[in-house]
């Protein structure tokens, strides 16, 4: 996986200073592809980059014109209020992105969707699977459901290939891992840095889905105990095999 692509894409990473953007842009670039970032400040090791806001559309669009492949991981990235924090950027925001990957023949969207999307359904003795459904708890789950439904009503209209990318616990800091390994449940849907690497890159490297085509993957590392997604569906589709288990893959301490 380190090795160079064959096949270089033009990639825009939304969110490109995140947690999870940064270093999958660098990742991406090692790898041999041209990666523009969008934020709201310069983006890290970039030399292409757009400086603006998910609710400027006209940024939007300076930074969709060109690619080929949007990995979308731009939004509000927790639990808010829903008129005044979580509106603008993750539904109006999204919007402009699937919006902006329509007019410039953007060929594949990658949607950061959320573990918090199947938060309600309440099964201990086997992994949540894709055709379980959603069961969001809180508005900002909510918001990725309009996420994954959007990305399939864009592929199924406009003939785009569509991922939305379920992504596990990730831990952003130290003190998320001390929380994360306080929770029973913690390790069993736990993200590494190095397998989100490993997930997205596949996202964008693998021939599926096919134009006009949509599916829903998770995105979770190796489980201690009873996965809480089951990522068979990933592995089938893009060849996604997670190899790390909690707490490996972190470029952090754990405590």
């Amino acid at each position: 996986m380190d090795s160079k692509t064959t096949h270089p894409h033009r990639i825009l990473v939304t969110g490109s200073t995140g947690a999870i953007g940064e270093p999958l842009a660098r990742h991406l670039t090692g790898r041999g592809h041209h990666v523009r970032g969008l934020a709201r400040r310069p983006s890290p090791g970039l030399t292409d980059f757009v400086e603006g806001d998910l609710n400027d559309k006209d940024a939007v669009r300076r930074a969709v014109d060109g690619v080929d492949t949007i990995i979308h991981l731009g939004a509000y990235p927790n639990p808010a209020d829903f008129m005044d924090v979580l509106l603008q950027p993750n539904v109006v925001g999204l919007y402009y992105i699937c919006e902006a990957a329509v007019e410039f023949g953007v060929k594949r969207l990658v949607l950061a969707s959320t573990v918090q999307v199947i938060s309600g359904q309440e099964f201990v003795d086997r992994p949540v699977h894709e055709h379980d459904g959603p069961a969001p708890l809180n508005h900002y789950a909510l918001t990725k459901v309009w996420a994954e439904t959007a990305g399939a009503m864009y592929a199924r209209v406009h003939k785009l290939s569509v991922i939305s990318a379920r992504i596990g616990w990730y831990p952003r800091n130290t003190g998320e891992c001390i929380r994360l390994a306080a929770n029973p449940d913690g390790p069993n849907m736990f993200f590494s840095h190095t397998d989100s690497n490993r997930f997205f890159t596949r996202c964008v490297e693998s021939d599926a889905p096919h134009a006009g085509v949509s599916v829903i993957l998770h995105a979770q590392s190796k489980p201690v105990g009873i996965a809480r997604m089951d990522v068979g569906t990933a592995r089938d589709i893009i060849g996604y095999e997670p190899q790390d288990t909690w707490p490996d893959g972190l470029p952090f301490p754990i405590s």
